[in-house]
């Protein structure tokens, strides 16, 4: 019988949630002006922006917590992902509206940056072990 095999790989769901996110961060403002006339409100709610941002953070935290506790030990990704934190929060405190969407973008890029180098260490580091689930 083939058992077949059932890989996550946490930083290629970490780059595609932080392209989610720059992706939202560049066109928001058209988004503003368009979506509320066409019906779409979720997209420009800011309940969506904190939801998109906290699973972007999430999904980095755990890629990059497993890439370096089993693979790499390596403190860089870990530096970058506080640096995006650190612009997370403080677009969102940030008193001008488009400050505080720079702050975002510039969060988001750091993020697909520690994804990067965490994935670059992992794939350098990790055996060809193949994990079988059931």
């Amino acid at each position: 019988m083939i058992e077949k095999t059932i890989q996550v790989n946490w930083d290629f769901i970490g780059f595609f949630a932080s392209f989610l996110c720059l992706i939202h961060c560049l066109f928001l403002p058209i988004c503003i002006a368009i979506f509320p006339i066409m019906g779409f409100v979720l997209i420009t709610d800011v309940l969506y922006e904190i939801l998109l941002v906290i699973s972007s953070l999430i999904i980095a935290f755990i890629a990059i917590y497993r890439g370096y506790k089993k693979y790499h030990k390596k403190l860089s990704p870990i530096f970058i992902y506080l640096e995006a934190l650190i612009f997370f929060g403080a677009g969102f405190i940030a008193a001008d509206y488009f400050v505080g969407k720079i702050f975002h973008f510039l969060a988001t890029c750091f993020l697909i940056i520690a994804h990067y180098y965490n994935w670059k260490y992992t794939k350098k580091y990790k055996n060809c072990r193949i994990i079988y689930f059931k």
